[in-house]
């Protein structure tokens, strides 16, 4: 967040990005193979609510079924659940709309722009901070991939659903990236279980905490420099 201070101005990001951790934290929970129905319709829930905010948020119902496909993909019911709390969610929020005057709101809301501008992206603040951004928490999944190898199959397969919901963050975060719009809160979630499990692997000590204080000095030089150059 030190990184990406932009992200603070805009309410969106926070409300979307709260409403998908929601919906991650009820995907990996299946893991115990327990009400397992109920919890993928809550994360249904979570995410329609996140795209209220951002259109393209809806990206991440890809993660529910490939939750369901993970750990129970047999039952054919559970691959009906996120349509009924798509319907359920729809209704509520159309009676919300229509009490509220708003009923253009779908329309207006759901447009699917892609907001790419080659210019916005040739500014370094934007394009450099987040490549290196999405390097680093890549090599970081993919270490934390190579240590898990021994690990429990469960594990393994909580690993791919945050890999693959960091991976849909930073699609969203491309086609919604503008002046006034910034995403990237939605990957930072991702990205920290990444860089946790890495540093978690490492059996030395004194390698753990000369990471831990890179990880804490490197933002602040990165967000003094973003500072210094505007």
């Amino acid at each position: 967040m030190v990184v990406f201070p932009e992200t603070l101005v805009d309410p969106n990001a926070i409300l979307c990005s709260f409403f998908l951790l929601l919906a991650t934290r009820r995907l990996i929970s299946i893991r115990s193979l327990k009400d397992i129905k109920f919890k993928i319709f809550d994360a249904t829930i979570w995410i329609l609510v996140s795209s209220l905010f951002y259109d393209w948020a809806l990206l991440f119902m890809i993660l529910v079924f490939a939750a369901i496909y993970f750990y129970e993909p047999k039952n054919i019911r559970n691959w009906l659940v996120p349509f009924a709390a798509a319907f359920t969610a729809l209704m509520i929020t159309e009676c919300v709309l229509v009490l509220s005057g708003n009923e253009q709101f779908f329309v207006e809301h759901y447009q699917f722009a892609i907001s790419l501008k080659i210019t916005h992206f040739s500014y370094w603040g934007h394009s450099t901070k987040l490549v290196l951004f999405a390097l680093v928490t890549f090599v970081a999944g993919v270490l934390a991939f190579v240590k898990l190898g021994k690990a429990g199959f469960g594990k393994v397969i909580t690993m791919r659903l945050i890999a693959l919901s960091f991976v849909i963050g930073l699609v969203l975060n491309v086609f919604k990236l503008t002046d006034n719009v910034y995403p990237v809160m939605v990957t930072f979630f991702p990205s920290v279980v990444f860089m946790t499990k890495y540093i978690e692997s490492l059996r030395k000590a004194n390698i753990r905490e000369i990471i831990l204080m890179a990880a804490v000095i490197i933002p602040f030089l990165v967000l003094m420099t973003s500072i210094a150059i505007k």
